[in-house]
């Protein structure tokens, strides 16, 4: 009988995942366990990060650059310093040619995140950010989970295939292994979710979804992809859920203005969202007040007296013709919701936008659907495998969402 124990196992080979979320060749995750304890009974530790990370350690693994070496082709990852902002600065901008605002320094410095380079033969072939977040679980403030939000992976358009997959494979990897941050992506299309849980991460389709109310229907039917032919129903539906603009003029004068929030009411926030959501991102004056000085955003922010509010912008899509209003936040009661979002259609209305489209957890459909977002569709998120059951509430201020056009 050959010695199973004596194999070499080399990292990045996709067959099936280890207990350390790396790539190996054996067929069964149960397998490579029993051969991990053959070959390392008193460490514990699997071959792969040996390999490709040493022994764990938090401060050491972020520094360390991770190396991806096979058939000639060598991939290093490393951390973004701020002397490569102008080279990639280019390599954003001639990779995302749907969102050339990638490619602009001032949205670069304002974001607060990690930022990991793959380099081949001394030049950018990939780029991957990880926004950190804090979610706290329903009723309690010590209970949390640490999330590090994987957004805008670039790779090279003009390099092999296979440089651009391993690439890609790569930074996944050193997302994946930044501790304590745990690696979760939302927007999850349909390509990547066999590999998300091939690498043992759970797609959740059951937590959160998009809302809209089309306004120029043509244009909202062509960025969806739909057929013109929807126009009808759509002209009906949106009759037949006409916003109820005397609710809002009823609670004017309860609707303010604001430009800063204060954190004097970080207590009210925080209460509403713990009472009602089962997993949330924490929501305070510090993280909404950056948020709404992102460069080149006109946001609007408004407040329900102390029991809710709403921040949302125009947002024009650079390379096709539409324009919408986004929700990018709402917090409240269920009245103030209502209202304010309310206010945020009006605004769409006002200035001739072409949709309202917002993103919130699939308990607020209700919401939505009475101030007149009556469509909605599922907004895949991926999550570690042990969140599986609780809700997690999501909007646009949540990872990345908001950073694009």
């Amino acid at each position: 009988m050959r010695n199973n124990a004596d194999k070499t196992i080399q990292p990045y080979r996709i067959r099936d995942q280890c207990s350390c979320r790396l790539w190996c060749r054996a067929s069964k995750p149960d397998y490579h366990i029993s051969l991990l304890r053959r070959s390392y009974p008193d460490s514990g530790q699997c071959p792969n990060w040996r390999m490709v990370h040493g022994n764990f350690d938090s401060e050491e693994l972020r520094n360390k650059k991770i190396f991806y070496k096979e058939d000639g082709v060598k991939i290093e990852i490393i951390d973004y310093h701020d002397s490569m902002e102008k080279e990639l600065l280019s390599f954003l901008s001639k990779n995302s040619p749907d969102h050339p605002e990638l490619g602009q320094g001032d949205i670069l410095r304002w974001q607060k995140c990690f930022r990991f380079v793959a380099i081949e033969n001394n030049k950018i072939v990939g780029y991957m950010a990880q926004i950190p977040h804090k979610y706290y679980y329903k009723g309690t403030d010590n209970n949390y989970e640490n999330f590090g939000w994987g957004v805008t992976l670039v790779l090279e358009m003009h390099a092999g295939n296979e440089i651009r997959k391993r690439a890609g494979r790569a930074l996944l990897t050193k997302c994946e292994n930044n501790p304590p941050w745990q690696y979760t992506a939302i927007g999850v299309v349909p390509e990547i979710e066999e590999p998300y849980k091939r690498r043992g991460h759970i797609i959740r389709k059951d937590c959160c979804s998009m809302f809209a109310r089309p306004i120029h229907y043509d244009k909202f039917l062509k960025y969806i992809d739909k057929p013109l032919y929807y126009k009808y129903p759509l002209v009906y539906l949106n009759w037949y859920n006409s916003p109820s603009y005397n609710k809002l003029q009823r609670e004017s004068w309860r609707i303010h203005k604001i430009y800063q929030f204060d954190s004097l009411l970080d207590d009210c926030w925080g209460s509403s969202l713990q009472s009602k959501k089962e997993l949330y991102g924490e929501r305070n004056a510090e993280f909404l007040n950056y948020k709404i000085s992102q460069p080149n955003k006109d946001y609007h922010c408004y407040i329900h007296d102390c029991s809710g509010y709403i921040i949302f912008r125009k947002a024009s899509h650079k390379t096709k013709d539409l324009m919408i209003v986004r929700i990018c936040d709402l917090v409240g009661t269920y009245e103030a919701k209502v209202v304010l979002l309310l206010k945020a259609i009006k605004y769409a209305y006002e200035i001739e936008a072409d949709a309202v489209v917002g993103i919130s957890s699939n308990s607020e459909t209700h919401i939505y659907y009475n101030a007149g977002m009556y469509l909605h569709r599922p907004y895949p998120i991926c999550l570690p495998p042990h969140i599986d059951k609780v809700e997690v509430h999501i909007t646009m201020f949540d990872s990345d969402l908001d950073n694009l056009w």
